[in-house]
Parts: C-alpha cells; sequence; structure tokens
C-alpha cells in the first residue's frame, strides 16, 4: 500500500526591513570602525510554529485521483495527504550612517519561522465509516504527517546554524544603511532557497521511504477487495 504524498514546497517571500535604528555617536573621539564595533550584537532566531491537521472524507475517489499520480492503472487512490513546508522570515537591522561620509555599518536581526500550512488528510468519501479500510488509510496518512512534524523539528537547529555561519553577526559595511539591507537580504534569500531545495529532496525521500511496496497489499490482504493506494 505505498503512498506518495502530493508535497507542495513553498518559500514565503522574504520581509523587508522595516527598523533601521540610527544609533547616535556615543563618543565623538572614537573611530567610525570602533563606534560600528558597539552595534547591538546581532540575532538569528528560528521558530518552529504549530502544526494544525484537518481531515476531509467528502472527496470522491474519482476526485482524489486527480489530485495524486496512481503508480498503476489496477490501484485506486483512497487516502492523500496534501500539506505545504515553507518559512516566513524577517529581517531587521541596527546600525549607523557616517553624517560626514558616505558609509554606513549595521548588524542584521535575523528570524525565520518554520511552518507547515494547509495539512489535510484525505480519506475518499466512498470509504468513510469502513470500519477495516478507513482507520488502515488514516495510519498511514498519519505517518506522512509525521514526516513534516519531526522534520519541522530538527530543521531549527540545523537552520540556525547554517545562517549563523553564513549570514552571522558580523559588523556589515556600506555606503548607506538601505544598501546593507538590500546585500543582506539578497544574501539571506539565497541561503533560505538553498535550504528550501534541501528540504524538499530529504522530504522526498521521507516521505518516499514510508511508501514500500508492502504498503500496497497490506490492506488488501486485511481488508480483501480492490487494491487501492494511499499517497
Amino acid at each position: 500500500m505505498p503512498a506518495r504524498l502530493a508535497l507542495l514546497v513553498v518559500a514565503a517571500l522574504l520581509a523587508g526591513c522595516d527598523r533601521l535604528a540610527a544609533l547616535a555617536a556615543s563618543n565623538p573621539l572614537q573611530s567610525f570602525e570602533s563606534r560600528c564595533e558597539q552595534v547591538p550584537t546581532g540575532r538569528i532566531e528560528i521558530r518552529r510554529l504549530p502544526l494544525a491537521v484537518s481531515e476531509d472524507h467528502t472527496v470522491p475517489l474519482v476526485q482524489l485521483a486527480r489530485l495524486s499520480e496512481p503508480t498503476s492503472s489496477n490501484h485506486r487512490t483512497v487516502g492523500l495527504t496534501r500539506a505545504k513546508f515553507g518559512y516566513r522570515s524577517t529581517l531587521e537591522l541596527d546600525g549607523l550612517e557616517d553624517p560626514k561620509g558616505a558609509r554606513a555599518c549595521a548588524r542584521p536581526q535575523v528570524k525565520v519561522d518554520i511552518e507547515i500550512t494547509g495539512t489535510t488528510v484525505y480519506v475518499a468519501r466512498e470509504f468513510h465509516g469502513d470500519a477495516c479500510r478507513e482507520p488502515l488509510i488514516l495510519a498511514h496518512e498519519r505517518l506522512h504527517v509525521a514526516v513534516f512534524d519531526r522534520y519541522a523539528d530538527e530543521v531549527v537547529a540545523t537552520l540556525a546554524r547554517d545562517l549563523e555561519s553564513r549570514v552571522g553577526r558580523r559588523v556589515r559595511y556600506g555606503v548607506t544603511m538601505a544598501g546593507i539591507q538590500e546585500d543582506l537580504k539578497r544574501e539571506l534569500a539565497g541561503h533560505l532557497d538553498a535550504f528550501m531545495e534541501r528540504a524538499r529532496g530529504e522530504l522526498d525521500r521521507r516521505h518516499a521511504a514510508i511508501d514500500t511496496p508492502d504498503e500496497y497489499e497490506r490492506m488488501t490482504r486485511t481488508c480483501g477487495g480492490l487494491a487501492v493506494s494511499v499517497r
């Protein structure tokens, strides 16, 4: 009873820098670089948002087939899990600009929320209330939900370390705060896009590991009747 998950991986648009804190010079005798080093330490914060799961028992077999890609014409999709794995991010800067020259410095404050949205477990309408098949379908689909759940937990620490080393908290220098902001936005977006590409591959791999050939046969052996697939 192998399951093929309808996987939608999305990345939220990188939020703009809403807070540009121009720090006053605490000591006019200090060099610009010295004052820049006193800018508050940058911060990388990665959070994992709660997962909400809904169940839908109203979609008929023929419609579920359109939402999935059956691996065999001899099988019918009776279960399906759909979800969106992605992130939302914000970037803020603390820094200062030199009023006497075209130079600025800043440290990044980065926050990334890992989220799984639109998570829905479908059971074909024709099998709703089936005392044998429905529990088996739901048990399989919940394995796919658990894949998302565990992976979201795992990537929090991994992504934090990655951004810490690649984006870091060091002072960034440029001509203007706005220029530093744009450079950091591009850099952060590139790292997060690469993260999402890795996430797509890893999630595909983990879901495929659930969808073994034995899964096709398990419900048929247990309940008899038409060969089915859950995805």
